[in-house]
């Protein structure tokens, strides 16, 4: 994932998440980088994860200088810091999106910014490798509702649109969060299946059925 935007921009607070990922979010992160501090472990993990490596928490404990039992306090468990990581660089994805299609309004500027998003998701090597590599945890952490990715992504895509629909731009044909978690699931089938499968994720062939919810 390295066209992931720099320096890391969160979702809103109750996008919940660990000690970590919330002390990540705060503007004076940047300045904890090089000491043991529970923004330093989020970021060592990302950078763990997007070089493709395995993030291991005896490797992450010991490259802080600090205890396991210090890490899991600030991070949870290796799904926790896994989730928190995945929907960190995939919310980063989605806030450069909607901040790039200022100029469309309605159900083109939701398209224009599921494409984007998807589009830069279904080419980060990051991702793919991880899929590949440990593919029942990954399904699990991505798609499951307990997972913590699939949750979160359904409810920014729900704000996304009751946005849209509050300013007069866009009709759902159902209720906001229902559109938003059909929408998730359509993109986890083309993302996750066929990076598993080895295919090229067909974007365009989600964007067409996901045009038809947007209507």
């Amino acid at each position: 994932m390295t066209t992931v935007p720099t320096p890391i921009e969160f979702g809103p607070p109750d996008m919940g998440g660990s000690l970590a990922m919330r002390a990540a979010r705060e503007p004076d992160a940047s300045l904890t980088l090089t000491r043991p501090t529970p923004a330093a472990a989020f970021r060592a993990a990302r950078r763990m994860f997007l070089r493709g490596e395995r993030v291991d928490m005896q490797a992450l404990a010991s490259q802080l200088g600090v205890s396991r039992t210090t890490l899991y306090r600030w991070t949870g468990d290796r799904n926790q810091l896994l989730s928190d990581v995945l929907w960190s660089l995939s919310n980063d994805v989605f806030e450069q999106a909607k901040a790039d299609h200022p100029a469309h309004t309605g159900a083109e500027r939701l398209l224009a910014i599921f494409r984007q998003h998807v589009g830069v998701l279904v080419s980060a090597r990051a991702l793919q490798v991880f899929l590949q590599q440990e593919t029942q945890a990954a399904l699990r952490i991505l798609t499951s509702h307990e997972g913590g990715v699939h949750q979160r992504t359904v409810n920014a895509l729900a704000e996304l649109y009751r946005e849209e629909a509050q300013s007069g731009s866009f009709s759902p044909r159902a209720d906001v969060d229902s559109v938003a978690f059909a929408v998730v699931r359509v993109t986890e089938g083309f993302i996750y299946n066929d990076a598993i499968a080895a295919v090229e994720p067909q974007v365009e062939r989600a964007a067409a059925i996901v045009a038809l919810l947007l209507e």
